[in-house]
This record gives C-alpha cells, sequence and structure tokens, in this order.
C-alpha cells in the first residue's frame, strides 16, 4: 500500500466548484517535492491554468472530462475524492457515485452533499479559516492518517461508504417511486422536459429513470426537444428561456402526444431553458396526475452557481431576482428580468393544487416552499440513485 496520498478531483473546473481553492493551494507547494499525487477530471475555465502546472508537477494527472467508466480504471490510486464545491449542489449525485466505490469525499457539509460528507471530512470544521486554509488542514489531516493509519482502516472506511452508497441503489428509488405513485393507477408515464437527448445530468437522469421504470413493466415516453453541445448548445438555452415565454407550440405538441399516448402520469423535469409554462398548462387540462421534479436551482435564482447558502434563495420577485443577480450591466439585468417573467409566468402555472412537486433533497423543501409558495404538503423528496 503506497504511502502518497491519491486524491481524486472531479467536476466543472470552475470557481464554484471550489477548484479555484485547490489550484490556489497547489501553487502554494513546493511542485518539486509535492506528496500528494492529484488525479482531475473534467473541463472549465481553470483548463489552461491547471495544464501548465501538470508541466511543472509530474503529480499532477489532467485527464479532461471523462465518464465514470474510464475513470474507474485510476480509483486503484486514490485515497479521497475532493468535492470543494461553494455553490450549493441540489444533489450530491458525483459524491454519491463515488461513494458507491467505497471512497470517502471531501468537501463542504451542505445542500444536497450533506448526507455524503462524513463530519471528519467536512471543511467547514476549520471555522474561522479561508477556504484554502480549510484545504491545506484537511490535506495534512489526510497525509497524516494516510502514513499512520494501516490498511484496516481503509478497508472499514470503504465499508462504510458502500453501505451508505447502497442506501440510494436503483431498486430503493424505484420502491420510493411506488410509494408517490400508491394513490392511482400507474402505467404509462409521459416525461417532459426541455432536452431529452442525453447532453447533462438532469437528460442523463431522464434516460436512467425511463430504463429503471420499463425494466418494472412501465411505458415510458419522452417529450422535449434535442440541444446540440458546445457554443450552439449553450445559445439554444439562453435563446431558449426567452422564447420559453411564447412557446405556444410546445403546448400543442404536448396536447396531441396527450391524446395518442393517454398517460397516467405526466411527469416535468427541466421546462425553463424551452418549454415555459405551456405544457404545464395543458397537462393539467388532462385526467393524467402531475409531478414536477425541480432538478436545480435555477428555478429559484437568475444565477444558480452563485447559491452559495440557502438564505440566497428569497421569494420569487423582480426586485429579488434582480438583486439576487448582483449587476448592474444593463443587458445581463435585462435578461435575468427576462428569466424572471418566464419563471413568474410557469409559477402561476404551477400552484395547481392538481400538481405535486418533487426535490431531490430535503433542504430544498423550505426553498420551494419560500420562492414559489407550494405548501409543504403538496411537496415530496424523491432522491437520486447510484448510476454505475
Amino acid at each position: 500500500m503506497s504511502k502518497r496520498l491519491g486524491l481524486l478531483y472531479l467536476g466543472r473546473l470552475e470557481e464554484e466548484k471550489g477548484f479555484g481553492i485547490l489550484l490556489e493551494w497547489i501553487r502554494s507547494q513546493d511542485l518539486k517535492n509535492l506528496e500528494v499525487d492529484f488525479y482531475i477530471f473534467g473541463a472549465g475555465k481553470y483548463e489552461e491554468a491547471l495544464l501548465e502546472l501538470t508541466r511543472e508537477c509530474p503529480q499532477i494527472h489532467f485527464f479532461g472530462w471523462k465518464p465514470l467508466t474510464e475513470i474507474e480504471r485510476y480509483l486503484s490510486n486514490i485515497d479521497y475524492c475532493l468535492m470543494p464545491s461553494l455553490c450549493l449542489e441540489t444533489f450530491g449525485l458525483s459524491a454519491l457515485n463515488i461513494l458507491s466505490y467505497g471512497i470517502s469525499v471531501i468537501g463542504y457539509k451542505q445542500g444536497g452533499l450533506t448526507p455524503f460528507i462524513d463530519k471528519e471530512y467536512d471543511l467547514s470544521q476549520y471555522q474561522g479559516k479561508q477556504p484554502v486554509e480549510q484545504l491545506d488542514l484537511m490535506i495534512k489531516k489526510l497525509s497524516k492518517e494516510k502514513k499512520e493509519q494501516n490498511s484496516d482502516f481503509y478497508n472499514l472506511l470503504s465499508q462504510k461508504n458502500k453501505q451508505l452508497a447502497e442506501k440510494y441503489n436503483k431498486e430503493a428509488r424505484f420502491q420510493r417511486f411506488q410509494e408517490l405513485t400508491f394513490d392511482f393507477k400507474c402505467r404509462k408515464i409521459l416525461m417532459v422536459s426541455d432536452f431529452i437527448n442525453p447532453i447533462g445530468g438532469i437528460e442523463t437522469g431522464l434516460h436512467e429513470m425511463k430504463k429503471l421504470l420499463e425494466s418494472h413493466g412501465y411505458e415510458v415516453k419522452l417529450f422535449g426537444t434535442s440541444c446540440p453541445r458546445g457554443a450552439a448548445g449553450k445559445l439554444k438555452k439562453y435563446l431558449g428561456i426567452a422564447l420559453s415565454i411564447f412557446n405556444l407550440g410546445s403546448g400543442w405538441g404536448l396536447t396531441s402526444v396527450i391524446k395518442k399516448e393517454k398517460p397516467d402520469l405526466i411527469w416535468y423535469h427541466s421546462l425553463i431553458r424551452w418549454q415555459g409554462r405551456f405544457p404545464v398548462f395543458q397537462g393539467i387540462k388532462s385526467s393524467a396526475q402531475q409531478r414536477v421534479m425541480y432538478h436545480d436551482l435555477g428555478v429559484f435564482h437568475p444565477f444558480p452557481s452563485q447559491v452559495y447558502k440557502e438564505s440566497d434563495i428569497h421569494k420569487l420577485s423582480l426586485k429579488n431576482f434582480l438583486k439576487g443577480a448582483k449587476t448592474k450591466n444593463p443587458l445581463k439585468l435585462l435578461l435575468v428580468a427576462g428569466k424572471y417573467l418566464s419563471l413568474k409566468l410557469l409559477a402561476s402555472q404551477l400552484k395547481n393544487q392538481k400538481i405535486k412537486h418533487q426535490v431531490p433533497s430535503r433542504f430544498m423543501v423550505p426553498i420551494l416552499e419560500r420562492s414559489f409558495q407550494i405548501p409543504a404538503q403538496n411537496i415530496q423528496v424523491f432522491e437520486h440513485f447510484v448510476q454505475r
């Protein structure tokens, strides 16, 4: 067993994900004598800076973005996984996936990451310290642990992590789905989302859930459009927020599908980047049960990456939205106002008593209550599952 500490970073190389903290810590070290091996997977604005460091320090291994199936081959070198997200995560899916391999997660025990970070590995335990100091203290602790502990310690830790992850397996999620749909006949499901090709976490989750339900005999159809990757995809998403205000076509299209498929359940997912309020308006008219899943904080805040604590989200109002944008740029403020209008119109439909609301983590229940004025009794917690 190597005495060198192996750390994994998995995620976007962005400030809000805490990667800037890691980069600052690495730069503060003697790179020629670094006693930590870093295995970094991801993409983002810090790529160039990271590539420069890899040329100076052979202990930094950067692979770019890779699927979990490819990351697996390096996990035998990993002792811990760093996820020092500064912004609130709605659910720690990447953390959960890593725990399923027996690897502990280091980060801030808040938001959707709360269940997946042990208090021993919570960076916020070092109160009064700057984030880079917190990380420094944690890495020193882990390095000492690596040198002093034997293999039994890591075997027990691995077993504990796997047991936690097992609570979120696919069958557990299916059982939870059954619990949430026990009171009505549910065999035909129509899942509605802005985009239905697997370009991101929401869309990949749709396909995983579709596959899971179909394996249990359900009929599942997807309704939405496709989104390209790269710059064209970003443009479509930004324009889609504005176009969703007027997207009557999405409502008419859904009406046609409802008449043809006659679903028992219409399950809405992402709606603000293309679909807008009209599918909900049309769906409510049908006899199908209605569910809305809130996957990200972008439905409560103009810039979800700037949500660092729960109190950053307020009741949905133009004043709060503009204030939350933290900018004086007139163009950005105009775009934020447009997003607010789209959300306001959508929220008016979501208050219909026929709809039940779902969130992936319990901490989001009061956020949904506060922002959209949804009664707690109409909100269900429906967690994600290990995707491997």
